[in-house]
């Protein structure tokens, strides 16, 4: 899975003053934007869930523009304060230190999470399973990598596996049958979007990202989306192509520069819970759906599972995935397969490869 808590989320989704980088946040599509509506964009960045986060709106009032923001980031807060385990009295945290056996009363936010966490877990066959804690311990992700022996993932995998955790969804009360740690970074950033939409007034466009899962609602004036630009698989400065997001989330899974070698072998970060052992793919899979929470689980569910059965689940089950990887036919190049709902959302998108010294940036509009 993800490595531990908000710091270490894996991703490479660009948008506005991240990664890849969009038009500036008060341009869209190279003039500027809001021009003749009245409307001028609003930016507030800040540092939150291990990363800068950039909110954007747009509005005639800079004051309710403002006001508007502060609705977005507060419910952005209040989640980091429920599922970070970087933050030792958090929510999660305190259910990661409680006895095996003794059930723990979540807060209902977080009761409505771990929910879809279990209902992906199923639809994914397991693939998706935040109770890898241990695991990421045993390979040290994210504190400069090691090579546990076969020994030590035994010991890992033991204390691994989402039905080590029983829910009761009426009281939301949850317990650990086994030392299972959840790690939230596979869905806590997705988690928290979700939650700012739902507090967000209507009316007004805004974006959200969070370094690596973008989420909008609404088109900037003038235009039909935000410009999302995609990055190369490898190096996450390198934008290889824009999509135009007029809703929902994108959430893009990578390896890029946070693996690590160790004695000659890659470490990824992100692990695959059936084996104990880092996925062994090495590209990127980009995934929108309606939700944050959706496409961050998914994202990192079906980078464990890599192109050749991601793209089959993916189309089993109707999601909108695109994978980037390089070639194995050609040196410098990048394949891009995609799901067929992603190719229906993004019609637009050139299904050639794009030569990694110059890459070609096209944009795929919305359906």
């Amino acid at each position: 899975m993800l490595a531990p808590g908000f710091p270490r989320t894996a991703a490479v989704v660009a948008a506005v003053a991240a990664l890849g980088l969009s038009v500036p946040p008060g341009h869209v599509g190279g003039r500027p934007a809001g021009a003749g509506s009245g409307l001028q964009p609003v930016v507030r960045e800040v540092y939150l869930m291990g990363t800068r986060a950039t909110l954007v709106t747009f509005d005639a009032s800079r004051v309710q523009a403002l006001k508007r923001l502060d609705q977005l980031l507060a419910a952005l807060e209040q989640t980091e304060q429920e599922l970070s385990t970087w933050r030792p009295e958090s929510v999660m945290s305190r259910l990661n230190r409680q006895p095996p056996g003794v059930p723990f009363t979540l807060p209902h936010a977080t009761c409505a999470a771990m929910q879809e966490v279990f209902r992906w877990h199923e639809a994914t066959g397991g693939v998706f399973d935040p109770t890898v804690g241990r695991l990421l311990e045993a390979w040290k992700v994210g504190d400069g990598g090691r090579l546990p022996d076969a020994r030590e993932i035994e010991a890992a995998r033991h204390n691994t596996g989402l039905q080590y955790l029983q829910l009761n969804p009426q009281s939301c009360q949850i317990a650990r049958s086994r030392d299972v740690q959840i790690d939230t970074g596979g869905f806590g950033k997705g988690d928290a979007l979700d939650r700012a939409a739902a507090a967000a007034d209507g009316g007004h466009p805004w974006l959200i990202d969070l370094g690596g899962q973008v989420m909008v609602d609404g088109s900037p004036p003038e235009s039909q989306g935000w410009e999302v630009f995609i990055a190369h698989p490898q190096r996450r400065d390198e934008p290889l192509f824009a999509l135009r997001l007029a809703d929902g989330s994108l959430s893009t899974s990578s390896g890029s520069e946070r693996d690590v070698v160790v004695r000659g072998v890659r470490v990824g970060h992100i692990l695959d819970p059936r084996t104990g052992r880092p996925a062994p793919f090495s590209g990127s899979v980009t995934v929108w759906h309606q939700t944050g929470l959706a496409a961050d689980i998914l994202s990192t569910a079906l980078y464990v599972m890599g192109p050749e059965q991601g793209l089959a689940w993916a189309d089993a089950h109707d999601v909108a995935a695109c994978y980037l990887y390089a070639s194995l036919r050609e040196s410098g190049i990048v394949e891009i397969r995609t799901s067929r709902a992603f190719d229906r959302r993004f019609p637009g998108l050139r299904r050639t490869a794009y030569f990694l010294t110059s890459p070609q940036v096209s944009i795929a509009e919305p359906w």
